[in-house]
């Protein structure tokens, strides 16, 4: 007896066959495809401590982000990338921008999108936004990774008109070079799209910095093997050496000097000179460890156009008591400018000014006496390398009075000659119970840096003392002195000091592997 099988029911039965097919066809397919996919890091000296299957994950991760022309199809998850709903990379955002928030556009090609970062988190955008995450401000800092591949100066002009401006940006970073230089963009081409973007933000009330990037061979760095093999074979669009180009890449160069209407504009060619290690993989991809140290130095400049009232407030001193101050230490220094030793001149000013003092009591105090009177405590970070030397900060509490407030003096040492060094940038926070409640900039040409800190019963932590320097850091003088006032250094409270080296021996020798260096003090 035969079995009859209805039309439909066959007709269903065939469907479920084929779906099953293409399911096995698609998922052969898919095998096929990741054994095709090749990543270049994957084999780099960069990534040889990296397991392998992690390697090509990135790989597979990389090759499956879809775009659509010249922008990011949403709503995109993978292991190590993540684009929003909006065709960024990185964390969602809102369309509409919050009065307390300043919102940051970083745009580029593949080099800010972040092609061989192991995160979203370890982009360019990602780092400098982490960095803000520790700045002390209550205003909401909120950087976003624009990045694209393959993207030059023209199709950063077409997405800023098309799509940022609606964002509402406060500040437009553009991180241009590699990709115009192999596309043959002339240097005339590119100036004119700097200078564009600029009038937009200028026509719309937004800051625009202009970053030229490095690009491997076309700097001072000392390259490896493998990045001296990038930079000879490197190539254009058209396959002709990318080596070729450098003379245009001057004339880019050269034109950073003169835009018009741009708030910043930032030549990075030689940011890696003093890096031995590996930071390429390619001639312009670069490692977790580059996009650091390009971050890094992108938040100093940032900080400088941030509108001030979001800063740390600098509060003056031109209350009475600060002036009399200032006016005894003057006559005291000049009387002493010759006498005694930096140490005792230092902590001599730390008295209070209604002292009455003669120059012969002045000289009748021992300077050993002195010092074991004042020297209280002593506070060391860890060391760490640097070239061929151990760098460690040690702080110093000279003076504690209920008055005349806490009196720290501030070192960078060199252990390995035991020496202390001059012209250092610091970047200091300061926290308690693992919250930021204090973070600045502060240079020191000589090689003693003084803080003057008072604890008072107020809502905020204010710094008083003059910003000259590059990144708008404090300057360590005598005259004015730097005070810092607030609710710190409370009784039995343990707060921890993290330092961060920018420059070391010259202020412009720029350092970004001094992170970290950790101290807890209980005053």
């Amino acid at each position: 007896m035969s079995i009859q099988v209805s039309y439909k029911k066959q007709t269903l039965l065939g469907i479920i066959g084929l779906l099953i097919l293409f399911l096995v066809i698609e998922g052969i397919a898919n095998v096929w495809w990741i054994a095709q996919v090749n990543c270049e890091f994957e084999e780099n000296e960069i990534f040889k401590s990296m397991d392998k299957e992690k390697r090509r994950q990135l790989c597979v991760d990389l090759y499956e982000v879809k775009t659509i022309g010249d922008e990011l199809i949403p709503n995109q998850q993978s292991k190590s990338i993540t684009v929003n709903s909006l065709g960024f990379r990185g964390d969602e955002f809102s369309i509409v921008k919050n009065d307390d928030i300043f919102r940051i556009f970083m745009l580029g090609g593949s080099t800010m999108f972040g092609h061989g970062a192991t995160s979203d988190q370890t982009t360019i955008p990602g780092y400098i936004q982490d960095f803000f995450q520790n700045h002390n401000t209550d205003f909401k800092i909120e950087i976003i990774n624009g990045g694209i591949q393959g993207a030059d100066s023209y199709a950063e002009l077409k997405l800023i008109k098309t799509k940022l401006m609606s964002y509402s940006p406060d500040m437009v970073i553009v991180y241009d070079g590699w990709n115009d230089l192999r596309a043959e963009n002339s240097a005339e081409s590119i100036h004119e799209n700097w200078n564009l973007i600029c009038e937009l933000g200028q026509q719309n009330n937004f800051d625009v910095i202009i970053v030229l990037q490095p690009i491997a061979g076309f700097g001072n760095k000392i390259l490896t093997e493998q990045e001296e093999k990038y930079s000879k074979f490197g190539a254009n669009y058209n396959e002709i050496p990318l080596v070729n180009s450098l003379p245009e890449y001057e004339k880019y160069t050269s034109h950073l000097n003169d835009l018009e209407n741009c708030t910043a504009a930032i030549n990075l060619r030689t940011i890696f000179d003093n890096e031995t290690s590996p930071i390429y993989w390619d001639q312009g991809h670069i490692s977790d460890k580059g996009n650091n140290i390009v971050a890094n130095f992108l938040y100093d400049k940032i900080l400088e156009f941030i509108p001030k009232e979001h800063h740390s407030k600098i509060s003056s001193t031109d209350d009475t008591d600060k002036i009399i101050n200032n006016d005894f230490e003057n006559q005291i220094s000049y009387l002493l400018s010759n006498y005694k030793t930096s140490l005792m001149v230092s902590s001599i000013l730390s008295f209070n000014p209604s002292i009455e003092m003669t120059i012969a009591d002045i000289e009748n105090i021992s300077e050993e006496n002195y010092v074991i009177e004042m020297k209280e405590a002593i506070f060391e970070t860890q060391s760490k390398p640097y070239n061929n030397d151990e760098i460690s900060i040690i702080i110093e509490i000279l003076s504690k009075d209920v008055d005349d407030g806490t009196k720290l003096k501030i070192i960078t040492k060199n252990n390995t000659d035991n020496s202390q060094i001059e012209n250092v940038t610091y970047f200091l926070n300061i926290y308690e119970d693992d919250e930021v409640i204090f973070s600045d900039f502060f240079f020191a040409d000589g090689d003693i840096f003084l803080l003057d800190v008072y604890t008072k019963n107020s809502n905020s932590i204010e710094i008083s003392g003059n910003r000259q320097y590059d990144h708008n850091a404090i300057i360590a003088t005598m005259d004015p002195p730097i005070t810092l006032d607030g609710p710190i250094f409370l009784p039995n409270i343990e707060y921890e000091f993290v330092f961060e080296l920018r420059t070391l021996h010259d202020s412009s020798n720029w350092v970004f592997s001094l992170d970290d260096l950790r101290v807890k003090i209980m005053p």
